[in-house]
């Protein structure tokens, strides 16, 4: 019934915006044009009359209201639409130009958030628009271009995204939010620049988007419980990642622990990454630490993704520390206290760059368990003479397969090999999960 409705005043926003419905007619919901309220295209810092108008749509009487920003290219500082809005009525923004941060001395753009809803139930943003961060000429600061904290029941639909920052897609402490039909691009070479990232929140569907950044396509991190991600073709970036997990110390943020479950990605295409699907967490923190940092990863699915040309497709990576920035030796005497449970790969399709597809590297602490793969059939690239990494036009090598302190069932591995065999190491510890010769 709720999706009924949000589907209804979604024609109601399209209808009224067509028929230019503008603010100071009182015959129904009214379209808040920030024209109106004195923004205007060019090169100063529109933030006053963009707040002015969503404060006029937030505390209409009339219910169902939007805020309107036409064709053109507009300048904002740092902003923050914050809520509730007058009974809880559904509110729409509809952005049909291109919003850029400002760049003069005078106007203030955070190290945190550029665009921010806070605090707003049934809230609709959508357009033909598009949110440029402005990344490639200024980032100082990680600054995630729209960040959605505290915020229910809420759509972000059709508009795009380019050159953040930070992440571009930042869901916060909210629940009920879907993602749809975005199209998110940054240069392959930009750090920390996610296209969604998920924290803290339950029930949320990322769904038909096009991603492609220099880092992860969609990460959802800590605090995340029933999430999907569907339909979305991700590439250049890091790939579709669970974590990282087990960064930091319990506190009454994270409830005494990183814990992610629920997730489900299926339907999606993952071409010329440097990962596929993956889990990622960090190494136990020094022993000297009186509170160390673990938490739970469990009752994950990734099915039905195809891969194109993939560095390394499937990644369960408890070793993760990136730029070094764990210190010298880092998983030696310190494995992740992060457990990894009921976790399944499922029908992941396609072609890898390297030689090693499978890459199931987990904690001597806490060993995963649970870990089913299922028809998997991924061929193997890795820039021999003739072959094609991509497309994949001939029969590639076998993929091998590296399997640390694992226990699970791999049916999926026994059926397709010798597409993916395992990779042999004596040194190895745990109980490994290796495809049978039977």
């Amino acid at each position: 019934m709720a999706t009924v409705l949000k589907a209804v005043f979604f024609v109601v926003v399209v209808l009224l915006y067509r028929g230019h419905d503008v603010h100071g007619q009182n015959n129904g919901a009214a379209v808040h044009d920030v024209t109106v309220y004195g923004a205007s295209p060019g090169s100063k810092d529109n933030k006053r009359a963009f707040l002015t108008a969503w404060r006029a749509a937030c505390g209409s009487t009339a219910g169902n209201a939007t805020v309107l920003v036409p064709e053109g290219a507009f300048v904002i500082g740092a902003v923050e639409f914050s809520g509730p809005c007058r009974d809880d009525a559904p509110i729409a923004v509809v952005i049909d130009g291109v919003l850029r941060p400002c760049a003069s001395d005078g106007c203030h753009l955070s190290s945190d958030a550029w665009i921010t809803f806070s605090h707003v139930s049934n809230l609709l943003l959508t357009g033909a628009g598009t949110l440029d961060g402005a990344g490639a000429r200024r980032r100082k600061h990680k600054t995630n271009t729209l960040v959605l904290d505290g915020v229910a029941s809420a759509t972000v639909r059709g508009l795009a995204f380019t050159d953040s920052r930070g992440f571009h897609v930042s869901i916060h402490r909210s629940t009920h939010v879907s993602a749809q039909s975005l199209r998110i691009s940054a240069p392959a070479t930009s750090r920390n620049t996610d296209g969604v990232h998920v924290g803290f929140s339950k029930h949320v569907s990322i769904l038909g988007s096009a991603i492609g950044t220099g880092d992860d396509c969609v990460s959802i991190g800590p605090g995340s419980t029933d999430v999907l991600v569907s339909g979305v073709s991700c590439g250049p970036g890091h790939g579709i990642s669970i974590g990282s997990l087990g960064k930091h110390k319990p506190n009454n943020n994270n409830g005494g622990g990183d814990e992610v479950r629920g997730v489900v990605v299926r339907n999606c295409t993952v071409k010329g990454t440097a990962n596929g699907v993956r889990i990622k967490t960090w190494p136990g923190p020094p022993s000297s630490s009186s509170a160390p940092a673990g938490g739970l990863a469990y009752n994950i699915t990734f099915e039905d993704v195809a891969m194109a040309g993939v560095q390394n497709p499937v990644v369960i990576d408890q070793h993760y520390c990136p730029h070094g920035s764990c210190g010298g030796a880092t998983a030696r005497g310190r494995p992740s206290l992060v457990q990894i449970s009921e976790v399944v790969f499922r029908r992941i399709r396609g072609t890898a760059s390297g030689e090693v597809a499978v890459r199931l590297r987990c904690s001597e602490a806490r060993p995963c368990s649970g870990v089913r793969l299922d028809g998997v059939d991924l061929r193997c690239f890795a820039g021999g003479e003739g072959e094609k990494e991509e497309d994949g036009d001939g029969e590639g090598r076998p993929c091998k397969a590296l399997f640390e302190n694992v226990t699970g069932k791999t049916p999926g591995l026994q059926a397709m090999a010798p597409r993916v065999k395992p990779v042999e190491d004596d040194d190895e510890e745990g109980e490994d999960l290796r495809p049978s010769d039977s």
